[in-house]
């Protein structure tokens, strides 16, 4: 949660029009981000990692996408104000078009669905929809291995009772691991392994280890983002210190792809590709 749950909506409210902070707080009624993430990872470890959504704050619409991408090791970003369509899906198959940003990528799935109701409160609830945990990703110059999710957000970032999450997902040509770990007021931790839930004793940022002796080794070899919010993906913003509270500003994001090896009892360690991030908000 590919960004993640304050990453995305900062995202869009950068790089969206700015409305003074009276208008926006007297006309609020309703919170909604819908947001896609789909990324892979080529053999060699390349990195595409594409968003596509929209959020309503009132009367305020935001469109936005992005392309986060990292060849020979360069990380570098391009994103769209333009609405965009949504990702295309027929059977197992997922296709998302840019024009403006000049994407075109099929994720063929490979292991079915997985979904949760990560959060549910008076004030909203976050609907995560893992597409396909673990797909054959084919784009115009590239292929790898790969993931998409879809998420229903009617809670703004800032008022989520949590203190940190993790989030990341490991792909295989054979196996996948996703997890959510959620610390603060609410704390939730969410671990699926080939398709079932198994209970996680450490969940860290270079290693997750489960109650059955099952491992996962990341070398967090590649940053992809880093940063307070308010210095990187919302710095550009006028007024945007007037405008949203420090906790939001302070949040830090900080994204790896890593080098990853997958140990069970009883079989041979397997060795793959992860992406995983951190997101702290500040207390």
């Amino acid at each position: 949660m590919k960004a993640l749950l304050t990453s995305y909506w900062c995202h869009a409210i950068s790089e969206s029009i700015v409305y003074p902070r009276c208008y926006l707080l007297a006309q609020m009624i309703t919170f909604n981000l819908s947001k896609w993430y789909l990324d892979y990872v080529t053999d060699l470890g390349d990195v595409e990692i594409a968003y596509t959504g929209t959020a309503h704050w009132g009367p305020v619409c935001l469109h936005y996408s992005s392309i986060l991408e990292a060849v020979e090791g360069r990380v570098r970003e391009r994103h769209s104000l333009r609405q965009q369509a949504r990702p295309e899906q027929e059977e197992s198959t997922i296709c998302w078009r840019s024009k403006a940003l000049n994407c075109e990528t099929t994720w063929q799935a490979a292991a079915p669905p997985v979904r949760e109701t990560v959060y549910c409160s008076s004030k909203g609830s976050i609907e995560w929809n893992c597409v396909t945990p673990l797909a054959r990703a084919k784009a115009r110059e590239r292929s790898g291995l790969g993931y998409v999710e879809h998420l229903e957000m009617t809670i703004p970032p800032w008022e989520l009772p949590i203190r940190a999450l993790r989030w990341g997902r490991f792909t295989s040509a054979s196996d996948y691991v996703i997890w959510i770990d959620w610390l603060g007021e609410f704390s939730r931790r969410i671990v699926y392994l080939n398709g079932e839930m198994i209970p996680c004793s450490t969940l860290e940022d270079e290693r997750l280890e489960a109650q059955d002796g099952t491992r996962l080794l990341m070398d967090r070899s590649l940053v992809l983002r880093d940063g307070p919010l308010g210095t990187t993906a919302l710095s550009a913003v006028p007024g945007i210190r007037r405008m949203f509270p420090a906790r939001l500003l302070q949040t830090n994001e900080c994204k790896w792809r890593s080098r990853a090896r997958l140990e069970r009892r009883g079989k041979a360690p397997v060795e793959g590709w992860a992406i995983h991030e951190i997101v702290s908000w500040a207390q």
